[in-house]
């Protein structure tokens, strides 16, 4: 995590960017997905979140249904 968490710095600082981090790159992923058509259950998948109201607070959006079922039951995606 630490070099991951490096690269990430040390790429931003080279292109100029002076706040960037790995969890950033991660929500532009998931914001890029949604603009291009992609599912919110599908994002929640890529992302391996558990819960699909964290995958709505990367994007900013809330689902059309009132809860997703795995929410309820239990179900969590595989890694």
């Amino acid at each position: 995590v630490k070099a991951v968490w490096h690269i990430v710095k040390e790429s931003a600082k080279r292109i100029g960017v002076a706040k960037l981090a790995p969890h950033d790159l991660r929500r532009t992923c998931a914001r890029l997905c949604h603009a291009s058509g992609g599912e919110l259950e599908q994002i929640q998948l890529l992302l391996g979140h558990i819960s699909v109201q964290t995958t709505e607070r990367y994007l900013g959006c809330k689902q059309r249904i009132r809860s997703a079922v795995n929410d309820h039951i239990g179900i969590e995606p595989n890694p």
